[in-house]
């Protein structure tokens, strides 16, 4: 079958590696990059679960580190990662390109995209359109515009605002005020709080990075480990359901 995946988030990616040895898979994404800026805490209970995925040089750049809720990482590598090791396997990825409308021929959607700074075609017909979009905000508030009755949705859940900030090992008074969800070190001598209320705690010298994000209000349910679950529970619906073999 030919497939259309409308969003570069985690569980595109992971979709597009387990449909991509039977199927034609294409990946849509808004940015130029998949997986940058990370919108996301890089957080992992079992690194185990990345052997069917990447090399040990690879899983090197993630800078994994052991805390109290399994290990933190680096998540804007992994994604990187990814995406590589999908487009070794022959996923066709569509960065910078966005999804202007959609419509039916027969059995098959056709999709019309925008133009980019290659030459691949700007009209694509699919079997089946899966849209993991994800509600972050993309750059000049673009987004892709599809009929709902073209697509299969992945059945992201209801989510809260998290905040999250990034600050040197050095700076991490013991106990952490504002008790985070989150502690997440990594091997680059730096560490991600995760807060999923307005109460946060603030350094005196400020976070190096700061992030807000529309996440699951479980923290179990962020790590990597409980959206690849997710993704395969996805999977085995789309076999069953919509027959995707």
């Amino acid at each position: 079958m030919n497939i259309g995946i409308v969003g570069g988030s985690l569980e595109g990616i992971l979709l597009s590696l387990q449909l991509a040895p039977h199927h034609d898979v294409t990946v849509f994404e808004l940015d130029a990059e998949i997986g940058t800026p990370a919108w996301h805490p890089g957080y992992i209970v079992n690194p185990g679960l990345l052997d069917d995925f990447l090399t040990n040089e690879q899983r090197s750049f993630l800078l994994l580190k052991q805390c109290a809720d399994g290990w933190g990482m680096r998540w804007e590598w992994l994604m990187k990662h990814l995406t590589i090791v999908a487009a070794q396997r022959g996923v066709s990825l569509r960065t910078r390109t966005r999804i202007l409308q959609s419509s039916r021929d027969g059995e098959y959607i056709v999709v019309e995209t925008s133009s980019n700074e290659t030459s691949q075609p700007s009209i694509l017909s699919f079997d089946r359109l899966i849209n993991t979009q994800t509600a972050h905000q993309k750059p000049g508030g673009l987004h892709h515009s599809m009929n709902p009755e073209h697509t299969t949705d992945y059945p992201f859940e209801d989510s809260i605002t998290w905040f999250g900030g990034i600050l040197s090992h050095q700076h991490l008074p013991s106990p952490v005020p504002l008790s985070p969800e989150l502690i997440l070190p990594r091997s680059d001598n730096l560490t991600e709080l995760w807060w999923n209320s307005e109460e946060y705690w603030t350094p005196e010298e400020g976070y190096i990075e700061e992030i807000r994000i529309s996440l699951p209000k479980d923290k179990s349910n962020v790590s990597f480990d409980a959206m690849y679950q997710k993704t395969a529970e996805f999977l085995h619906y789309l076999t069953e359901i919509e027959e995707i073999v």
